[in-house]
């Protein structure tokens, strides 16, 4: 009895792990690939002739980024593991946070175009589209490392871009640049643009902006940043880091929800897998690839969606009104630090 639950787990889980990969990536040679074994070994474990030891399950839900509880209970709904990746106060840590979602973001690239899907519901804004304007994403990044990680040798810092480092620049233009290339559903909230202009204003009144200049370039950026993606909702198409369309299909909708979004929630399609991100702590998040609750996410983006007013496309109206209501904003912001 013991040896058929074991089967199934590890038929279940073979399962699961093939429908992680895209249709031209090889089943065999990728099972193969991860635990080090011939092609011949990889279809015994496929078949559930050899049980999977302790520490190749170890090793395919590692790279997999699934957790092999969600298996072992797979008929209790109410049960959900999320993985997610701890930052601390060291400042190596943010380095391992981009690698994380270049990671992530790498895995759904694998998939053909119609096949990757990214629906972000956006508390804050999208963090990728800060990666496509330097000043914007050093100033992000410092401000995270000072104001909410407390990083080591942040604390008596004033922001310019020097203190960045270069590596995490570049890091972030690879997100990007990946971003970019998947087809995206964004929601925004009349707040989703408050918080980084509020970030910044709270910067310039504490005196933690080196000088008048570096703040208000960080502002044009910003401002850049809102030209951009209202261009891309006008084209329903995303632009590359050079600014240029980084398809030739429609790849970008955007909505604005007039109801409070609450917290930043993000949902990848890959084929027929889904995976779930819920934020926490400010800026990082919990991943799950539970069904149940990837299913029950999906219906609620959707429902989030019907809810919501499109503004990409031939909404030309409604685009306008909402990023001329942002662009006041922080046109005051501008206005408030050119007079001191």
């Amino acid at each position: 009895m013991a040896k058929k639950q074991t089967e199934t787990a590890q038929i279940i889980l073979m399962q699961k792990i093939k429908e992680c990969l895209p249709k031209n990536i090889s089943f065999v040679d990728e099972l193969g690939d991860v635990l080090k074994i011939s092609n011949d070994s990889a279809y015994r474990r496929i078949r559930g002739q050899t049980d999977l030891t302790i520490e190749e399950i170890t090793s395919l839900c590692k790279h997999f980024k699934f957790s092999f509880d969600s298996f072992i209970n797979n008929s209790n709904n109410n049960f959900v593991s999320f993985s997610h990746h701890q930052l601390s106060s060291h400042v190596s840590s943010f380095n391992e946070y981009l690698e994380s979602i270049k990671n992530d973001l790498d895995q759904v690239m694998k998939f053909p175009e119609n096949e990757r899907q990214v629906i972000y519901a956006a508390e804050d804004i999208p963090v990728f589209q800060n990666f496509a304007h330097p000043y914007l994403t050093a100033f992000k990044i410092f401000y995270w490392n000072k104001s909410i990680l407390n990083a080591e040798g942040y604390e008596d810092k004033k922001f310019e871009t020097a203190h960045i480092d270069k590596k995490l620049l570049e890091l972030a233009k690879d997100i990007y640049d990946c971003y970019s290339k998947i087809n995206s559903i964004e929601i925004w909230s009349d707040d989703t643009a408050n918080s980084t202009i509020k970030q910044i204003e709270f910067y310039w009144d504490s005196g933690a902006f080196n000088s008048k200049e570096d703040a208000l370039l960080v502002c044009e950026e910003l401002r850049l940043m809102f030209a951009r993606i209202s261009k891309q909702a006008e084209l329903n198409i995303k632009f590359d880091i050079n600014n240029k369309p980084a398809s030739t299909e429609k790849n970008y909708e955007l909505y604005h929800s007039d109801v409070m979004i609450g917290n930043n929630c993000v949902m990848t399609k890959m084929g027929t897998m889904k995976g779930a991100y819920i934020s926490y702590h400010t800026f990082n998040a919990m991943l799950t690839t539970n069904a149940s609750f990837c299913n029950e996410t999906d219906l609620w983006l959707k429902n989030l969606i019907r809810k919501s007013n499109l503004i990409s496309g031939v909404a030309e109206k409604q685009r306008y009104r909402y990023f001329k209501h942002i662009n006041d904003m922080l046109k005051k912001l501008v206005v408030k630090i050119e007079k001191e």
